[in-house]
């Protein structure tokens, strides 16, 4: 049995839907009313849903639409005939557009009226209702509370024609006839002899079939089913303007799905494919323009182009300042392109570039520090590039041996440290060789992985990808560190890997410069 829902925070639109039937069943219309209302905002062919609405809600407008929108979804839908009588009786004393309703005479003594389908009973006991509805299940029958109407009180009163009454009546007959006339003529002149009237359009044979599995899709959103369902139905339905409306809808809401996880590149085909069926449906244009910029600046970032990264991602956030991943990758790559202008002795520039990275992530400090260099370097007194002292990086080296899966830390030849750590697994192993430290980041993130890498030092480009030195890497937005318990094992995707601690030691030790010897042995290494 499913436990209680919480009418605070319903979980997901399909349990929202139960609760507002909860809601219906207990007579309270009013917060029943409210529910569907977000139901079908988030589900807007919940055909069911909009049949209930049309059963709660207090007014006649409101009801008249969920009515004609349930129609609209499926009009061969069992319940719309009851549901249409409902509503009738509801609002018997209340003018309507869209619902006849004629009045029946007063009978002298109780009748019993056949019907084909169950009836609300309208006695004064308020016995709820039966009305099949489609949710997760086809053809369920949920129970709804009815009101019971008062019939208007009976008044006889004498009723006297007066001769202005009758004239006028005259001339409304009179009139009515004209024009009745006037249309048939117009009609006799306009279809030529022997035509008859335009036969009326077809209902979709989607709309006829539409199979109960893709309603449990569509509820619970779970749209590669979905997609899966409306796909085979294609097949045989190539033409049926329904089903390509809603595919085009489950391409577009997978591809958000998995925007929103991060999975950038599997989302854009996505969204490609719902404008390929509808190439006028403005959500999936923006969705696949804002996909198209966030590749692109990410494809920049891997091959450290960090002007053209930053054009591209600034692109996405000016459009939706919360797309994901595109904050982090913004500040790194501002950062990144701090560093090198100030590398290239272009001190303002890289002032403003980091101010920017700082505006980002104003929580890390590794910016901060490199804004007071080139302030000091900028300053009257001082050279134009901040002088790093040749002995410090000199008489520094790192060594990391792959047999033994150690690193050996040196100063001025006396060894400081000595680590375990991990290089690359079999396929991806760390390439051997002399490096030095290109550049430090308190944070880096690695888009192709969806990681973040504390402490971060990367010593070598392999293609479009830097590898470097740094922490336990973190899946980002899950916490889960990656490789914990593995130190010491060829694991990494071509990274040296050290513990948490030993990597924030070397961080605050290593300076940008230093030397990098990666060997295969570090007994052979240190014969030599």
């Amino acid at each position: 049995m499913s436990q209680p829902l919480d009418p605070t925070r319903p979980a997901s639109p399909v349990d929202q839907f139960q609760y507002a039937v909860h809601l219906a069943k207990a007579g309270r219309k009013i917060e029943a009313r409210d529910a569907l209302r977000k139901v079908v905002a988030a589900q807007p062919v919940n055909q069911a849903a909009w049949l209930w609405l049309s059963a709660v809600a207090p007014e006649l407008a409101e009801a008249e639409a969920a009515l004609a929108q349930a129609r609209s979804i499926n009009p061969l839908h069992p319940s719309l005939a009851q549901a249409e009588q409902w509503l009738a009786k509801r609002f018997a004393t209340q003018p309507s557009s869209r619902v006849t309703i004629l009045p029946a005479p007063a009978p002298t003594k109780p009748t019993k009226i056949a019907t084909t389908q169950p009836m609300p009973s309208f006695t004064q006991t308020h016995k709820p209702a039966t009305l099949p509805m489609e949710d997760s299940r086809p053809h369920q029958a949920a129970t709804l509370p009815m009101p019971s109407p008062q019939p208007p009180a009976s008044v006889t009163r004498p009723f006297k024609l007066s001769s202005q009454t009758f004239h006028l009546i005259a001339l409304i007959v009179v009139a009515v006839a004209a024009t009745t006339g006037l249309g048939v003529l117009f009609l006799g002149l306009t279809l030529p002899v022997g035509a008859t009237a335009p036969e009326p359009a077809p209902i979709d044979s989607f709309l006829r079939e539409r199979p109960a599995a893709l309603d449990e899709a569509w509820a619970s959103r779970d749209w590669g089913r979905a997609i899966a369902i409306l796909e085979g139905l294609r097949q045989t339905q190539p033409e049926s303007a329904a089903l390509k409306e809603q595919l085009t809808h489950a391409y577009l809401q997978q591809g958000i799905a998995l925007r929103h996880k991060g999975f950038i590149e599997e989302a854009r085909p996505m969204f490609e494919q719902a404008l390929r069926l509808t190439p006028g449906q403005l959500r999936a244009r923006q969705e696949d323009r804002l996909a198209a910029n966030y590749l692109q600046g990410v494809k920049h970032y891997q091959a450290g182009e960090w002007q053209k990264a930053i054009e591209s991602l600034e692109a996405v956030r000016a459009e939706d300042g919360a797309y994901v991943h595109v904050k982090d990758l913004l500040y790194s790559a501002y950062y990144n392109h701090g560093l090198a202008l100030q590398g290239a002795n272009k001190m303002k520039q890289a002032r403003d570039a980091l101010e920017m990275a700082i505006a980002l992530r104003p929580d890390l400090p590794e910016p901060r520090r490199e804004i007071a260099d080139i302030e000091f370097a900028l300053a009257p007194q001082t050279a134009p590039e901040k002088p790093i002292p040749p002995a410090l990086v000199k008489d520094r080296l790192i060594v990391v041996g792959i047999a033994e899966q150690r690193m050996w830390v040196f100063d001025k030849n006396k060894q400081v440290f000595d680590f375990v750590v991990s290089t690359g697994e079999p396929g991806r192993d760390t390439a051997i060789g002399e490096f030095e430290i290109l550049d430090k980041i308190d944070v880096a993130y690695a888009a192709t992985w969806n990681l973040d890498m504390p402490y971060w030092m990367g010593i070598y480009w392999a293609g479009t990808l830097e590898n470097g030195i740094h922490s336990l890497p973190i899946v980002k937005h899950t916490g889960y560190k990656l490789w914990d318990g593995y130190l010491g094992q060829r694991v990494s995707y071509g990274c040296v890997i050290l513990s948490d601690e030993d990597a924030a030691t070397l961080y605050e030790w290593a300076e940008v410069g230093t030397k990098v010897k990666i060997v295969w042995s570090l007994a052979d290494w240190a014969g030599e």
